[in-house]
């Protein structure tokens, strides 16, 4: 904390500031998530779910500073997922607004929520499959369409899936709501699929999914 200090922004009207000059290639900010699961996520402080991501399927809790790195279409630092720190991309001025490309954060999130979602198919894992899909999601799938979770789980499982290619995104305003469209490899052959995903309760959901 000592190379950087929070001023005024635009997350919970709070921003980080560089406390010192950096060079380009130096860690800026560092921290450690916090995993949370579903109670833990309701039982936080009224605002505080503001810096809850969700990666893989399981909600993640930033720390102060990095919960306050403002987003920019022109960032002084990108973030390093797998070391958990802020690297500046520039030389940084003392005093100059730390900042990253936030849709990078949104993109990781969504790669690695596929990630998940492929590797409890390919493994017949039903226990993290259903932990990637809300309650009343509905299936649509070769004319059948079911609806609940358990149904939905169990209807995928039928259609055999190996794979995804040829994955495009479109996130909504917000980035709490993305449409992923993508061509789907299967025991039975190939059919595009779409899937309609929410953030509900901290974490990444499938609410609707067509096959076929």
């Amino acid at each position: 904390m000592d190379d950087v200090t929070t001023g005024p922004g635009n997350l919970a009207g709070t921003g980080v500031y560089a406390a010192r000059d950096f060079e380009a290639g130096e860690v800026v900010v560092s921290y450690e998530l916090t995993p949370l699961d579903e109670a833990a996520y309701l039982a936080l402080p009224a605002g505080e779910d503001l810096f809850v991501h969700s990666y893989g399927g399981r909600r993640y809790l930033y720390p102060a500073p990095a919960r306050f790195v403002n987003h920019s279409d022109n960032p002084s630092c990108y973030q390093d997922f797998d070391r958990g720190c802020d690297i500046a991309l520039r030389s940084i001025t003392q005093g100059e607004p730390i900042t990253i490309d936030a849709t990078d954060e949104t993109a990781r999130e969504l790669d690695t929520f596929l990630d998940s979602y492929q590797h409890a198919l390919r493994e017949g894992a039903g226990k993290l499959l259903a932990g990637l899909i809300d309650r009343d999601a509905s299936l649509w799938l070769a004319g059948r369409a079911v609806r609940g979770r358990g149904a939905f789980v169990a209807t995928v499982f039928e259609a055999g899936l190996v794979s995804l290619s040829e994955v495009e995104w479109l996130v909504g305003t917000g980035r709490w709501e993305a449409l992923c469209s993508a061509e789907a490899d299967t025991v039975r052959g190939r059919q595009h699929q779409t899937m309609l995903l929410k953030v509900i309760a901290g974490n990444w959901q499938i609410v609707y999914q067509h096959a076929g």
